[in-house]
């Protein structure tokens, strides 16, 4: 079979703070695929483009982007066992089985990352404390390894590998297909209990009660929003959010068991001129009016696809940051390190950086993988404007902070850490390294961030 030639493409994080003129291949059978890898000495694996900053971004060599890769190999309906290329977004799959009665068990903010993505970066969703994260629902995943064998890893079957793949930011080589646990669900819809909290204190005391109910019911969602704006006595005020499935008896009777609530438009909007329409000024005021909108209110039905995946609903996000887009900084403390969370609010609004959006999230017991993200405690995430970050290392002394508590940085998201701080943040890295190297020994696999922060051997 005859290679194409690679094509000249401008891609870019979803920050759009990172930007690269760089060669894309995008192969769609194994045959071509495998030629592509023989070919080049450094090669960066690209699924759907929804990490922030450089994870999918080449430092050297080419790209391989994995979108056309998109087919749903098996749905066996009995068992809910689905295999599907490691190019098909959650979305595809969530429109084939939800109807079905089956979901995913965990879905991150978006459901317009691909499966290989999803495996990757070991992503978490608002249920962590009893569903766990995205690889511990592959029963098992195909690796393209640098030396084109083809190799079935599971957590049975050289399990080493396998969780040094899960996690691990597409540099173990190239996930061409998975074979993923779904679970039932008697309805598309979820019930959600919101309350409006006037202090971090109240914030996190709601949060705690509801990660007990989370670790006995594995479809139980919950997700603070945070007014970033607040400040004193109110810091850290927000809307604390819990969901859980709807069963047909919670539904009105002319009210169909499964929506229709399809994620439609792709598109990419392109970036406003300047610095955008997200300033300080309207960031305080949609902050404080959404505050006061959120009023306190129980056993409210919501579409789950609309409950879960937010971002699907704001599209045109980062283009409203203007042309030097945004920066999201998300961190993992454990439990003791609620402390640490007051003091990065702190900072921001000291420093001038109020967050446009700020969310706290529970989280529960990890997975094996040494680069996976999640470990039992909190996650904050905030957005900021890239343009407010004047230098680099504008935001070092959070990582500083998250470090000390025994925190680390989410690797999918991350643009700006303090390489130096990685390995006190992932002290498992080291494992990592050599299962990265047994799978990879001649260095073939590369990225921006593994570049930038010195992940690789």
């Amino acid at each position: 079979m005859m290679l194409d030639a690679p094509r000249t493409q401008d891609l870019a994080g979803w920050g759009r703070t990172v930007h690269r003129t760089t060669q894309v291949r995008r192969p769609t059978f194994d045959t071509a695929l495998v030629e592509a890898v023989l070919a080049e000495p450094k090669i960066t694996v690209r699924g759907a483009g929804r990490s922030y900053g450089d994870a999918a971004l080449p430092g050297a060599g080419i790209v391989l982007d994995m979108t056309c890769r998109d087919r749903i190999v098996s749905f066996d309906e009995g068992t809910g066992v689905l295999v599907v290329e490691a190019g098909a977004l959650l979305k595809d799959v969530i429109d084939l089985t939800l109807p079905s009665g089956w979901k995913l068990p965990v879905v991150p903010g978006t459901e317009r990352v691909t499966v290989g993505g999803a495996i990757a970066s070991d992503v978490h969703g608002k249920n962590h404390p009893g569903a766990g994260s995205f690889g511990q629902h592959v029963h098992w995943l195909a690796l393209l390894r640098s030396d084109a064998a083809i190799v079935q890893l599971s957590a049975g079957l050289d399990a080493d590998a396998f969780w040094a793949t899960v996690g691990g930011m597409g540099l173990t080589g190239v996930i061409l297909r998975a074979a993923l646990q779904l679970e039932r669900v008697d309805t598309g819809w979820v019930i959600r209990n919101r309350r409006r909290t006037r202090s971090l204190d109240e914030t996190l005391e709601a949060m705690r009660a509801i990660s007990v109910r989370q670790e006995l019911d594995p479809d139980r969602h919950a997700i603070a929003w945070l007014d970033g704006h607040a400040h004193g006595r109110t810091l850290g005020r927000g809307i604390v959010d819990e969901f859980y499935g709807a069963s047909t008896l919670d539904l009105p009777t002319a009210v169909p068991p499964f929506p229709e609530t399809r994620i439609t438009g792709t598109r990419r909007r392109r970036s406003l001129p300047g610095p955008g329409i997200v300033s300080r000024a309207t960031i305080a005021a949609a902050s404080t009016a959404r505050w006061h909108a959120g009023r306190s209110m129980n056993s409210q039905v919501l579409p789950l696809r609309t409950a879960l995946s937010p971002l699907d609903r704001v599209e045109a996000w980062p283009a409203a940051f203007g042309r030097r887009g945004l920066v999201q900084y998300q961190f993992a403390v454990p439990p003791e390190g609620s402390g640490v969370l007051r003091e990065v609010l702190v900072y921001l609004g000291t420093h001038g950086m109020t967050p446009a959006l700020t969310t706290l999230k529970n989280l529960g017991f990890g997975t094996a993988g040494p680069l996976s993200f999640s470990i039992p405690g909190w996650t904050l995430a905030v957005d900021l404007p890239a343009r407010w970050l004047h230098r680099l290392d504008a935001l070092r002394p959070l990582d500083k902070l998250v470090a000390s508590a025994g925190g680390r940085v989410y690797l999918a998201k991350d643009s700006v850490t303090d390489p130096e701080l990685v390995p006190r943040m992932y002290p498992r890295i080291w494992s990592w390294q050599h299962t990265q190297q047994r799978l990879d020994p001649i260095g073939r696999w590369t990225s921006g961030l593994a570049e930038r922060l010195g992940l690789l051997p």
